[in-house]
């Protein structure tokens, strides 16, 4: 994969980090040193989980690297494409169904104390683990792992830390726009995996 796909891949991610934060920091103010501190809580976790969920995908693969017969090597390569594009499908549906309702309230954290982003970074990293889990299925994780690793670090970061910067001057975000956008870039990015893999 390229390092656009990463940097693409990235944004769609961060989208749910950047939704969060500006909930949090609508409640409770926090300074900008401590929000940047936090955004890199925040974006070392998805990018840690992307790696992760990435490494267990390349254990899980159902193609073996020495197989002698192509058919069956298709067959399974085949399969592998079919349960990456089902993974990335499943997180932009979680995406829509969740940060996409239009009453649906994400809970205000106290995100002043380090553990709570801690948990926050883990809980909003589900989507990155996923999705690390699906690539696995179908990229190598040694060639790639720097390529899927610095953009999910500054992409996540900077969105984040945006989030924080719209949370303390109280403007406006809409949550189900960016949960659209990042649910379409996903499902983008899975059938051109699926289709031209």
């Amino acid at each position: 994969m390229s390092i656009i796909e990463f940097i693409i891949l990235a944004i769609a991610l961060s989208f749910e980090a950047m939704i969060v934060m500006y909930s949090c920091v609508s409640n409770t103010s926090i300074p900008l040193s401590k929000g940047l501190a936090e955004s890199f809580i925040i974006a070392m976790l998805n990018a840690l989980l992307l790696l992760f969920g990435l490494w267990v995908g390349n254990i899980l693969r159902f193609t073996p690297q020495s197989l002698g017969d192509s058919t069956t090597r298709d067959l399974l390569t085949d399969t592998d494409n079919m349960v990456c594009l089902a993974l990335m499908i499943f997180v932009a549906l979680r995406m829509v169904f969740r940060l996409g309702k239009k009453n649906y309230q994400i809970q205000p954290y106290d995100i002043s104390r380090y553990s709570i982003t801690l948990l926050l970074g883990v809980a909003v990293g589900i989507n990155s683990l996923i999705i690390g889990l699906a690539l696995g299925f179908r990229i190598d994780a040694s060639d790639n792992f720097l390529r899927a690793f610095f953009p999910m670090v500054v992409v996540n970061m900077f969105m984040t830390y945006f989030g924080i910067m719209l949370g303390r001057q109280h403007k406006e975000l809409r949550r189900r726009r960016y949960a659209y956008i990042a649910a379409l870039l996903i499902l983008a990015f899975a059938l051109k995996g699926a289709l031209w893999s």
